[in-house]
């Protein structure tokens, strides 16, 4: 008699005797006598099987398959990510600063738009005069300096209505200012309101009465309306009081106009006549 059994289902050696192997339970009996006739199984049911049934053990009955014994199954392993690289990592953050840069970049924007008002018909250097003087004005509202700054831009650029505006804004807070009051009529001029236009240049005269282009914008208005008397003694006194040299030809090109068509010659310069009041 061999002193071990080898299992069937396996192929371990067992000692002579066992009744089952002891790798893998399966059954040996008694390999000294012949094997008894097969006798059919009872049928259980398969909860009852596999509740009494080792989890490696084919329930009774099954045929069990060597191949299938011999090679138990395994959980498949989990893909593990490799480690990022670090030329990978630093791709990634360059990404995303871009990404916060473009962010904050347009979102500047979209703010600088929002506080910039165009001045129609400005140059850059126009348009920088009044974004200064609006950002002034944002923090103070009664800076006068500011408030004539952007109404001159608005002047030069021929933007009458909006220039006065701001003109009778710094009026209101400095009413000495004759300049002030000459430009803003300048402006009602140009918007083709001469009487208001008129009314103010008297306006700046009555505050200096020395006020050269007062006096000259008077003329001018009384031109307008061809009271060429009235224009006259208004360019006679503009040229009394010795206006700069740019001015002085223009100056005199009106007076000479004027006395050609009256017949009429301007009294001697520190004689002349009090002028007409404008009608």
């Amino acid at each position: 008699m061999s002193e071990t059994v080898t299992c069937p289902g396996c192929g371990t050696a067992n000692p002579a005797g066992a009744e089952q192997c002891r790798h893998c339970n399966f059954p040996l009996g008694d390999t000294s006598r012949p094997a008894a006739a097969p006798q059919a199984a009872p049928q259980a049911a398969p909860e009852a099987r596999t509740a009494t049934a080792p989890a490696d053990v084919p329930a009774a009955g099954d045929t069990p398959d060597a191949s299938v014994l011999l090679q138990r199954p395994q959980r498949p392993r989990r893909a593990r990510p490799d480690a990022m690289q670090p030329v990978q990592m630093q791709i990634w953050l360059f990404v995303g600063i871009a990404v916060v840069l473009g962010f904050v970049y347009f979102a500047a924007q979209g703010f600088w738009n929002t506080h910039v008002i165009p001045v129609e018909g400005a140059s850059s250097a126009e348009q920088q005069r009044a974004d200064l003087a609006r950002s002034a004005l944002e923090k103070d509202s009664t800076n006068v300096a500011a408030r004539i700054e952007l109404a001159n831009v608005l002047y030069d650029t021929g933007n009458w209505s909006e220039a006065i505006v701001h003109y009778r804004s710094a009026e209101r807070l400095d009413p000495q200012r004759s300049t002030t009051v000459v430009d803003m009529g300048v402006c009602y001029y140009n918007l083709s309101a001469f009487a208001a236009a008129e009314s103010l240049f008297t306006r700046a005269l009555a505050i200096d009465p020395k006020q050269i282009f007062a006096l000259f914008n008077l003329g001018i208005v009384a031109e307008s309306r061809g009271d060429w008397n009235a224009a006259i003694d208004y360019f006679h006194r503009v040229m009394e009081l010795n206006p700069p040299e740019g001015m002085r030809p223009i100056v005199e090109q009106h007076l000479q106009a004027a006395m050609e068509k009256t017949g009429r010659k301007a009294p001697p310069l520190g004689g002349a006549s009090p002028p007409h009041e404008p009608h």
